[in-house]
């Protein structure tokens, strides 16, 4: 009896152990992930050439879809309006009303004549020295122009700050401002330094509009003056430009100033110091 027990023993340590690998290995196998088989699918090649159209037909004038064919070309895609490239701004106008300039009707000396003509010239050909069109300028001019009679102000009103902020507002780059600005200066409607350098950035533009208020002998001589100071100032920076100009015009004004017998104070005094700068 004893014998028969000791011959199961091993057996049963042998099941127990078998049962035991069995249910440690089906744990772990259920624990992960299962395994996929992905069936390959077959790509049609894009690179394959395109069907050719029927006989007498062209890709030009029809389209496939599908395997059927239409006679009409495909309609082009529609595009968002807000995606439509959009024209440039157009550039500034850059029209102008040119000076009157009056020649004197007796000048027998040729060389007073061509700059007289060269007066003219610079009149009719403003843009020349780079200036750039300011879609504003127009505008500013039309509230300021035609300047007041004794001060009242553009447009009727009075106030002088609001006046001079329009003024100042103008861009001295743009040419077309130099009969505003020699107009206000030289009638008398604003001073200053700030009012001169304007003119003077404008530069060889605004000669055309400065020469008759300089040999304006009916207004008075401190307003011709502030003519003559801008003139002087603008000759120094751009003699060659004005040709003649400063020979044959402005330097004779100088001279006769200063040989009357009591010029003026402010006017004498600016020819003074203008003739010594440009002699």
């Amino acid at each position: 009896m004893l014998k028969r027990k000791r011959v199961w023993i091993p057996i049963v340590s042998v099941l127990v152990i078998a049962m035991g690998c069995v249910l440690y290995y089906g744990r772990k196998t259920a624990n992960q992930e299962p395994v996929l088989i992905i069936k390959p699918v077959e790509i049609e090649s894009r690179s394959a050439a395109p069907k050719p159209p029927p006989p007498g037909e062209t890709h030009e004038t029809g389209h496939w879809h599908g395997d059927e064919w239409h006679a009409d070309p495909h309609d082009p895609p529609e595009v968002p309006t807000d995606k439509i490239p959009q024209p440039l701004e157009t550039a500034a106008s850059r029209d102008y009303t040119p000076a009157v300039v009056e020649i004197p009707e007796v000048i027998t000396d040729p060389e007073v004549l061509a700059a007289w003509q060269r007066v003219e010239y610079i009149a009719n050909n403003i843009w020349e020295w780079g200036g750039v069109a300011n879609p504003e300028t127009p505008a500013l001019i039309a509230q300021l122009m035609p300047a007041p009679g004794g001060f009242s102000g553009p447009t009727g009103h009075s106030d002088g700050e609001e006046t001079a902020n329009i003024l100042f507002s103008l861009d001295a780059n743009d040419p077309r401002t130099a009969v505003v600005v020699a107009t206000y200066l030289c009638e008398g409607i604003f001073g200053g330094l700030s009012i001169i350098d304007m003119l003077v950035e404008i530069g060889v533009p605004a000669v055309p509009y400065l020469i008759p208020y300089m040999l304006d002998m009916e207004r008075m001589p401190a307003l011709r003056s502030r003519a003559l100071e801008v003139l002087c100032q603008i000759a120094e920076r751009h003699r060659a430009d004005l040709g003649g100009i400063v020979d044959h015009i402005l330097i004779p004004r100088l001279e006769a100033i200063l040989a009357q017998e009591t010029p003026d104070y402010f006017e004498g005094r600016r020819a003074r110091e203008a003739l010594a700068r440009l002699k």
